[in-house]
């Protein structure tokens, strides 16, 4: 299958995750660095050969400026053979005892190596143990503080090494095997674990959260009396994005977001209005208020496509949300037909069994629970498996850079095969360029959002063209078809 033709909408963003990780570790070695310096200016006689000494912490200097302007993850090898070549300068070519610039050495790799979540380069790591081995072979004997030293930067980089490859064996294997479904949920914990990375979130949904600000009494009163307005529908308005069916070039479903427009700079940003909706006891009523607009849109959707709108658990337990609801069940033709509810994986995990018997009702006029932001930062698989949902929508934190990112690709891959056992569908949020397309399309997920595809904006917008191989569009819609006919798109408890 061809990828679309439409080009990114925008540039591929750096994982601030990885980012801020490398930063604390090159601000590490340049500490490390001035400070090995400075100790061989002022004594001289720590190292036999003190100019030597001087360049070794001028080249762990050189390895912070590596990590800060390395974009990819296999150039990290470059500073790995850099701090190698330190090791020869400050280890290597002194005797065998311990000091502080030993010490100081030690540190500045060891925090590259937790900068790199464990991974070592077979170049770096011949570098390092040739380095620890020069003082053995020179001397002729192993003393008892250097042995030491050296068990320690060689369990250091043996078992660092060893562990991520380890985890990763691991979650391949769940990936592949799929022998059941408690194997896919440890796969999933593990790697959550492995990738805790919280990038922000481009598409907010209308349940997002931002820190509260403290107003003063006329503040208060003017902001009020604007969330009543929109409340109310004035200046509220919704737009859609579609969530692409890959197989096929259609769109499955769209997703309902809210829009503000109101006269302030910043006012227009949801992120805003709720967490002042919040502030003033108003969240209920504000996500109600764009339920209700897109209840409207679910009665004008094309045909064979579904509307996918965002509540928080507690507002969509409350007795007003679900009579507004049922009462949209009750004017509409196929009651709640092609209603998908998103709910987020952090309000899921403190009302799972709520949840369940609330849903219920809806599920049997037809409405559909979807999971939100899997993989944002909570690991709430196991209130899955009791929840049901017919959805599982990934993150863009798992989604952005997962073409370079084996861990990211192993918890999805692993995700792939959990929703394949219990019948719910998998959608990537935040697909936003060719190769994570691509990525997420290898490991098995035919659902995709995302800005590549199309931007959200008035319903119903217009979806990049997507080139489909002749053979795989009928077994695409029969998989489809199959689905619905034993009703895996909606679960029974």
């Amino acid at each position: 299958m061809a990828l679309p033709l439409l080009q990114p909408a925008v540039p591929i963003e750096t994982d601030e995750h990885i980012m801020r990780a490398r930063r604390t570790a090159a601000r590490t070695r340049i500490a490390m660095g001035v400070a090995g310096i400075a100790l061989i200016l002022v004594w001289p006689t720590l190292l036999p050969y003190p100019l030597f000494g001087v360049l070794g912490f001028l080249t762990i200097l050189g390895t912070a400026i590596v990590q800060l302007v390395t974009l990819r993850p296999a150039w990290l090898k470059v500073e790995e053979s850099l701090a190698g070549l330190a090791a020869i300068l400050i280890i290597g070519l002194g005797d065998q005892h311990v000091t502080t610039l030993s010490l100081l050495w030690l540190v500045a790799i060891s925090s590259g190596v937790m900068a790199r979540g464990g991974r070592v380069h077979w170049m770096g790591s011949l570098i390092v143990f040739s380095a620890l081995a020069l003082p053995v072979i020179r001397e002729q004997h192993l003393g008892g503080e250097y042995a030491a030293m050296c068990a320690a930067v060689l369990g250091l980089l043996l078992t660092c090494g060893r562990l991520t490859r380890e985890l990763n064996y691991l979650l391949a294997q769940a990936r592949q095997q799929a022998e059941n479904a408690e194997t896919l949920l440890l796969a999933g914990d593990i790697a959550a674990r492995m990738s805790d990375r919280a990038v922000p979130v481009a598409q907010e949904p209308i349940v997002a959260h931002a820190a509260p600000t403290r107003l003063s009494a006329e503040e208060t009163a003017s902001a009020r009396d604007a969330l009543t307005r929109l409340i109310n529908g004035e200046g509220l308005k919704m737009v859609v994005q579609p969530i692409v069916d890959i197989r096929t070039g259609r769109a499955h479903a769209y997703e309902a977001l809210a829009r503000f427009g109101q006269p302030r700079q910043d006012a227009s940003s949801p992120l805003h209005w709720f967490a002042l909706a919040d502030e003033l006891g108003e969240r209920a009523a504000l996500e109600r208020a764009c339920v209700g607009q897109g209840l409207e849109l679910l009665a004008c959707r094309p045909h064979g496509t579904s509307v996918s709108l965002n509540l928080s658990a507690r507002v969509l337990l409350e007795a007003a949300t679900m009579a507004m609801l049922h009462a949209a069940g009750d004017s509409l033709p196929d009651e709640l037909t092609g209603l998908i509810i998103e709910i987020t994986e952090e309000t899921l995990v403190h009302s799972d069994m709520q949840l369940l018997d609330a849903i219920q009702p809806l599920r049997a006029r037809g409405a559909r629970l979807a999971v939100d932001d899997m993989g944002a930062g909570y690991s709430g698989l196991r209130q899955i498996t009791t929840v049901l949902p017919s959805y599982l929508k990934l993150d863009r934190s798992l989604i952005t850079g997962i073409d370079s990112d084996s861990d990211r690709a192993a918890l999805v891959g692993a995700l792939v095969g959990y929703s394949k056992q219990v019948g719910c569908l998998l959608v990537a949020e935040g697909v936003e360029t060719a190769a994570e397309l691509q990525a997420v399309r290898d490991l098995g997920v035919s659902l995709v959002q995302g800005f590549y595809l199309s931007w959200p904006g008035p319903p119903w917008p217009e979806i990049g063209q997507v080139e489909v191989v002749p053979d795989v569009v009928p077994a695409a819609a029969a998989r489809v078809g199959e689905l619905e006919s034993v009703g895996a798109l909606q679960p029974v408890a």
